[in-house]
C-alpha cells in the first residue's frame, strides 16, 4: 500500500522508460509501426498546441482577475497572443463562418443553407474547427472561440479571417454582402436563385 502513494516519476525513471520503449520499438518494429510514427508525431504536435492554447486562456483569466489593477474591471479587449493569432490566421474563411455560427448556437441543419452547402459538409467544417482548437465537441470550440473572439481587435480579425467582420453572425441579413467570401459556388448558386 505504501508504493501506491509514492510517485516514481523522476526524470531518470522517465528517461529510462523512454529509452526502453525506443529499444523495444526498434526491435519489434514493423512497416506498419514505422508508417504510424509521423501520425503519432502529428498527434503529439496538436496535443502540445492545444495544451499551450488552454494554458494561455487560463493565464489570461488569472492575470485579468488579479493583474494588480485596483477597483478596475478586467479589460476584455486585451491583445491576442501569438498562438491565438496563428490559430485565427490558419483558419479558412468558411471555418470562421462556422465558428461564429457555432458561438451563436446554430445547428448543422441551420448552418447549411446559410453557407450554401450540405449538412455533411458542415459537419466536416465543424470537425476541422474542433481539430484546430484541439477540442472534441462543438460546445468546447464555441467556448474557446468566444473567449478568443471576445478579445480580438475587430480590424485585425477581419484581416485574419479573410474579410469577415467580427460581428458578422450577429448582424447576418438575408442578402449577405459577405456571401462571396464563404458561399459555395456549386450548390450555392442553386440555393440563391430559389
Amino acid at each position: 500500500m505504501d508504493n501506491f502513494y509514492k510517485t516514481n516519476l523522476t526524470k531518470g525513471l522517465r528517461l529510462r522508460k523512454y529509452k526502453e520503449a525506443l529499444d523495444n520499438q526498434s526491435d519489434n518494429s514493423t512497416i506498419k509501426d514505422q508508417l504510424s510514427m509521423p501520425n503519432m508525431n502529428e498527434s503529439l504536435r496538436f496535443d502540445i498546441a492545444r495544451l499551450e492554447a488552454k494554458l494561455d486562456i487560463i493565464l489570461n483569466h488569472i492575470i485579468g482577475q488579479s493583474g494588480g489593477r485596483s477597483n478596475e474591471p478586467p479589460d476584455n479587449t486585451t491583445d491576442l497572443n501569438a498562438a491565438e493569432m496563428s490559430l485565427l490566421r490558419n483558419m479558412t474563411t468558411k471555418q470562421h463562418v462556422v465558428l461564429q455560427l457555432l458561438i451563436g448556437g446554430l445547428r448543422n441543419l441551420d448552418i447549411a443553407p446559410i453557407m450554401g452547402i450540405g449538412e455533411n459538409t458542415v459537419k466536416l467544417h465543424v470537425r476541422s474547427v474542433c481539430k484546430k482548437f484541439g477540442v472534441k465537441t462543438r460546445g468546447q470550440a464555441a467556448m474557446y472561440g468566444q473567449d478568443i473572439l471576445g478579445r480580438a481587435d475587430p480590424e485585425e480579425y477581419q484581416r485574419l479571417s479573410g474579410g469577415l467582420p467580427l460581428d458578422w453572425a450577429e448582424n447576418l441579413t438575408t442578402p449577405d454582402q459577405f456571401a462571396p467570401l464563404y458561399f459555395s459556388n456549386t450548390e450555392g448558386a442553386r440555393l440563391q436563385s430559389v
